[in-house]
């Protein structure tokens, strides 16, 4: 089980330009060697290796001071990145996906580079041509660090250590279960009654978001009062996105601590952005990021994630089945064939948990 840990690292003014420094040059060589890769298929010989481009790099450093300078492995790691990629592209190739050939990188997508397996010392890490960095370790680092990166990330730097955590732990027994219906006016109601509240990041930063955007077209496009301006915005929404992922973390914890099994609904997410009039509170509340936690919560914690099929799990009857149509706007549920009344998220809540359950023992059957 492999795990990427994040940390923020201190840098002063002259570490900041040799790293942007750095990242631009890997920037061009990574662009330098996928024409290199188009060229030479074009010409007619099919295939140039990672070998062949690393070869080719140190002839490139022996000539060039400017190249010389960056230590080694930061440069191979733009190579062995593009080297990834075509790999990638092959094999979705071969299992008839959607292939997504490798594109050439601009300034705001290339923002990290490799300095291979730099294990920390204490808060520090040492990084090559530059000595010892201290990072902010508010987290214990687990597992053993397979590989070291360097990232920028809205103008801060980070360090992020891929970690193997060893062999996912053991499924535990199927005890306490759970179903969750994801709702707007509730971010999440549990089949058992509980009601998370949904905390709406995005129309909390609303206005101050709307006063940097503001600022930032009323500036000159490429003067610097523009530049800084655009990344107060870009800062705003960061903030956004973190308070939206600490959310989901903390959440998916505090769930996998009550419960063994958590059953949700399988949801199109980006149909529903996109079809239902809603999308920008569905994006608000952070559905996929959920989601996504949940997962990697339930892999470390030996949990269960079970996924089932969302259609009638609204209209359904939790106590005897019968369907009982409702418009987007009626909250409560009331069944006419058996008197059940209670929230429609409950109702819905319930018939998840019940859905999990069954698709949990036919998956133990097979």
């Amino acid at each position: 089980m492999i795990r990427t840990f994040r940390y923020p690292l201190h840098v002063n003014c002259r570490n900041d330009r040799v790293l942007r420094s750095w990242l631009e040059l890997c920037r061009s060589l990574y662009n330098g060697a996928l024409e290199h890769r188009e060229e030479a298929w074009k010409r007619g010989r099919h295939s140039v290796s990672y070998q062949d481009q690393t070869a080719e790099l140190t002839e490139i450093r022996a000539q060039d001071p400017e190249w010389e300078a960056i230590p080694v492995v930061v440069s191979r790691s733009a190579l062995r990145r593009l080297d990834r990629s075509f790999k990638a592209f092959f094999r979705r190739v071969k299992l008839g996906e959607k292939p997504g050939f490798p594109r050439f990188q601009g300034r705001r997508r290339y923002c990290s580079f490799s300095i291979g397996r730099a294990l920390p010392q204490g808060d520090r890490v040492r990084i090559p041509k530059l000595g010892l960095l201290r990072f902010h370790r508010y987290r214990p680092l687990k597992g053993d660090v397979l590989e070291t990166q360097i990232r920028r990330h809205y103008g801060r730097w980070y360090v992020c250590f891929a970690c193997d955590l060893g062999p996912e732990p053991e499924k535990r027994p199927a005890v306490r279960r759970v179903g969750i219906d994801l709702g707007l006016t509730h971010f999440a109601v549990t089949s058992d009654g509980q009601y998370i509240s949904n905390p709406r990041w995005y129309r909390r930063g609303e206005a101050r978001l709307a006063r940097r955007q503001r600022a930032m077209a009323r500036s000159q496009k490429g003067s610097r009062t523009h530049w800084r301006r655009r990344f107060l915005v870009a800062r705003a929404h960061q903030h956004i996105q973190n308070q939206r992922l600490d959310h989901a973390r903390k959440l998916a914890c505090s769930l996998f601590g009550s419960y063994d099994v958590v059953s949700v609904e399988a949801l199109n997410i980006g149909g529903m952005v996109q079809g239902w009039g809603l999308g920008k509170s569905i994006a608000d509340a952070g559905w996929r990021i959920f989601l996504s936690a949940l997962r990697h919560k339930a892999a470390e914690a030996g949990a269960w994630v079970v996924e089932v099929d969302p259609r009638g799990t609204s209209v359904r009857c939790s106590a005897c089945g019968v369907e009982v149509p409702k418009e987007l706007s009626d909250r409560v549920h009331e069944c006419s064939a058996c008197g059940l009344r209670l929230d429609r998220d409950l109702n819905a809540a319930r018939n998840v948990a019940a859905l999990g359950r069954s698709a949990l023992k036919v998956a133990s059957a097979a």
